[in-house]
């Protein structure tokens, strides 16, 4: 017998955001790039030592142990040992030295 709970919160949860939900499905049935669509950032790592970050919002702490930058998902927090930002546009950063972790906080 199927739980009514599990049922109702699938349906809670596809009715919670229903603009998400369409701009999302508009982005795959176009092909669009979902970064620049749904404001979310776009982070390529190459390797160990280099990290790009598009669709920022803006930096908001930086030494050569700790970045955190502001995107539309939540606070990026990049740690490591010899951290620099080696190119800053308005739309990318490139940050390069030994890269560590990564995390999103909301």
């Amino acid at each position: 017998m199927p739980d009514n709970r599990s049922a109702r919160r699938r349906k809670k949860d596809n009715n919670e955001n229903p603009k998400n939900s369409l701009k999302e499905k508009v982005t795959e049935i176009l092909e669009l790039p979902k970064e620049v669509v749904l404001n979310v950032p776009k982070i390529t790592m190459i390797g160990r030592n280099n990290l790009i970050i598009e669709n920022y919002k803006g930096i908001i702490e930086y030494d050569e142990r700790r970045i955190r930058v502001n995107t539309g998902i939540g606070i990026l927090k990049i740690t490591g040992e010899r951290m620099a930002i080696k190119e800053i546009t308005s739309e990318d950063i490139m940050v390069e030295g030994e890269l560590l972790s990564i995390e999103v906080l909301k």
